[in-house]
């Protein structure tokens, strides 16, 4: 009706001029118009899902599209329940209701505990943990809280909190008042959760095959932000090297790295993937508690957190209807802040066990420097090494049973396998007959990617172009503007493959049928490509912005930007599992990374002599190419060349003229101009092509043009 009445007041107003009134009523009209399709548009983008379209596509037809699909992949027609297949909504819902209610309405039930002494527990640095909460604070973390994911119960998004700040602020640091001090109240109605099942496999069947994710209310869901980020701060402190997940310093492709070039020692090792059965949902509250404790957090702030777990209420949403409630009483919700640094915790203890007993004798050490731990976490994905010995095996199973008796945290051995590492004259199904899981040869998926003992060939990657191309065919691409298309292309097909990126050396056809794969999407939509459709060529549109690119990487030079993350990390994070391994790294990664840098000497024992540039006039190897190319040990320090003259000692062929003419002329100029090492400094690194000096993959991609 609004917009019939916009349209007549237009017509009239070109033959005749419009009254104040008629005036002010098509205006006041038009804004109301705009702001139904504001709102209509954001019903639509949240019920897509689809969270880098605020950068792109708007059109309804899209939105429509995946609405739909996500809808009939969401849907639950059916439930196996024990031997029958339940199909009526009120029999699914019991059964639901059920599942959740047997199993996270029940205590662990710890058999065993830990000797925490023996354990050498590290203990938290107090910055502050247990003060009282600030506004500051609390508006830094709705700040940072997604304006427009999916709401909890009270259907609050973090848009909301961030447009009426001003007006709810005082109501709002009333409720961390009165949890500060632990006035319990009614506090279980706000800590309360809607449960959404999503498929975990095509042909999810029973409740096991679907995912648990929590929408919280968002007072619970703001105050477990609020503690998530306090805790960031010194989490670093107590969690082992070991693990890799939901530190700001480390990454999944640290445990990839160091998992891969263990597998490759040309040593007998046994690789076992150790899966958890339902990690989050299992962990014993009593334990995490007590861990705390041991781990020296104030009694306030466990106190807290025993809060915000005991007081848990959750429903579970069938196809857009509301369950039962059920009360929790163990494990951690997936979606609430608080929950993946306090899983790390709670699982870092496995690696404090086995490194015990090693110490202990119960298991023999590694063979080889070069693999420090035996066990690599990331989140719940573990996997531990050992010797190819049936005594070790079976003491080894024996610190995971007791493990999961005292947390909750169970090994699942239907689902967790071993790999042999250069067993072939071990008898294996002797050394294994107890562990109970499947072994299974190389290449093993881990983290997503294929653990291989040799470099990866195209086959065992292609299930990666599979899934860009499984991508493509569900976007439908004549729905999309080019401007759409262009934020997919960067947002989601660049985004794909980057893990694998960054950590192998990948074929160059790999490389190339991806970047086919998005030329052909960005300008041809859903059909063959040809020169006519593209309007800029592929090296156009991947050149920079200031270039006049698109934003858009070409893989092969974003391949090295990813790889010489791996250099410089060499220097800035020396204590890394990984440091001292091969890295995926060539000789133009290398040189691109000299190239891109400047050092500054401090003791000298970091920065190389001939690659690093630490004379302010590149590097020696440059400077000085007949010297490089004659030396014996082309990776000395600049500590180690300096001392005594050794970089002269290292050079072949003295009887060659030329070789001691520039030996002469570099001699005299580390005589008139060298470095003054300081004993008790570091060498430091720069980064030349960014303000802060410090690498970013986007410059080191620039860099290449």
């Amino acid at each position: 009706m609004a917009t019939e009445i916009v349209l007549r007041l237009d017509v009239a107003q070109e033959q005749l001029i419009l009254t104040d009134a008629e005036f002010n009523l098509r205006k006041l009209l038009k804004l109301r118009i705009l702001g139904l399709a504001a709102l209509e548009h954001a019903r639509r983008r949240q019920a897509s899902r689809l969270t880098w379209l605020w950068l792109g596509d708007a059109g309804t037809r899209f939105f429509h599209a995946k609405v739909r699909a996500r809808k009939r992949k969401n849907f639950i027609h059916s439930l196996q329940v024990g031997p029958e297949i339940a199909t009526a909504h009120e029999h699914k819902e019991d059964a639901i209701y059920q599942h959740f209610n047997d199993h996270l309405g029940a205590t662990v039930d710890r058999h065993t505990g830990i000797n925490w002494d023996r354990l050498n527990m590290p203990s938290v640095q107090d910055r502050g943990l247990d003060n009282p909460f600030m506004e500051e604070e609390v508006w830094e973390a709705i700040k940072a809280s997604p304006s427009k994911k999916a709401p909890g119960p009270d259907g609050f998004t973090g848009a909301f909190y961030k447009a009426c700040w001003a007006t709810i602020k005082e109501d709002v640091m009333a409720v961390f008042g009165s949890f500060y001090h632990l006035a319990r109240g009614d506090f279980g109605s706000l800590n309360t959760a809607m449960v959404v099942l999503l498929p975990k496999k095509e042909g999810a069947i029973k409740v096991q095959d679907f995912r648990p994710i929590s929408l919280i209310h968002s007072v619970a869901k703001i105050i477990a932000k609020v503690l998530a980020t306090r805790l960031t701060g010194v989490i670093s402190s107590i969690i082992s090297s070991a693990q890799s997940a939901n530190l700001s310093s480390k990454s999944m492709q640290d445990s990839f790295m160091y998992v891969q070039n263990a597998d490759r020692k040309k040593r007998p090792a046994l690789m076992f993937k150790i899966d958890i059965t339902r990690a989050f949902d299992n962990v014993s509250w009593e334990y995490l508690i007590e861990l705390l404790q041991h781990l020296g957090f104030p009694s306030c702030w466990r106190d807290w957190i025993a809060l915000l777990l005991s007081s848990v209420s959750s429903t579970v949403m069938l196809n857009g209807s509301i369950g039962q409630k059920f009360r929790h009483k163990r494990g951690l919700r997936q979606g609430d802040p608080l929950s993946p640094l306090l899983f790390i915790i709670a699982i870092d203890t496995l690696h404090r066990l086995l490194q015990k007993a090693t110490q202990l004798e119960i298991l023999a050490p590694l063979p080889g420097r070069d693999i420090t731990l035996r066990v690599s976490l990331y989140a719940d994905d573990a996997v531990i090494f050992a010797n190819p010995d049936k005594g070790e095996i079976d003491a080894l199973l024996q610190v995971l049973r007791d493990f999961g008796h005292a947390t909750g945290l169970h090994v699942n051995p239907a689902k967790s396998t071993v790999s042999a590492i250069r067993c072939n004259d071990i008898n294996l199904s002797d050394v294994l007959a107890n562990f109970g899981g499947q072994s299974v040869g190389f290449p093993v998926r881990y983290l997503g990617l294929p653990l291989t003992i040799t470099r990866p060939r195209l086959v065992h990657i292609l299930y990666i172009l599979d899934r860009i191309r499984a991508r493509l065919a569900g976007w439908k691409g004549k729905l999309m503007s080019i401007a759409g298309r262009r934020v997919l292309v960067r947002s989601v097909l660049t985004a794909l493959p980057t893990f694998a990126l960054a950590v192998l050396r990948v074929p160059k056809k790999f490389l190339d049928d991806i970047d086919k794969a998005r030329w052909r999407f960005l300008w041809a939509q859903d059909d063959p490509i040809t020169g006519g459709k593209s309007k800029v060529s592929w090296p156009g549109v991947c050149s920079p912005v200031d270039n006049g690119g698109l934003r858009i990487f070409e893989l092969k030079r974003f391949c090295r930007a990813l790889r010489l993350r791996w250099l410089w990390l060499c220097w800035t994070s020396p204590d890394r599992p990984w440091i001292g391994t091969q890295l995926p790294c060539d000789d133009g990664d290398r040189n691109l990374f000299n190239a891109s840098t400047t050092f500054t000497l401090g003791d000298g024992a970091t920065a190389s002599f001939w690659h690093c540039s630490w004379t302010g006039a590149g590097n020696l190897k440059t400077e000085f190419p007949t010297l490089h190319k004659h030396s014996r040990k082309k990776n000395r320090s600049v500590r180690e060349a300096l001392h005594n003259d050794t970089w002269i000692a290292d050079l072949a062929h003295g009887d060659n003229a030329h070789v001691w003419a520039e030996a002469l002329r570099l001699h005299r100029w580390l005589q008139t101009r060298g470095p003054h090492l300081q004993e008790n400094s570091r060498d430091t690194i720069s980064w030349i092509h960014e303000a802060s000096g410090l690498y970013s993959a986007s410059s080191a991609y620039k860099a290449q043009f």
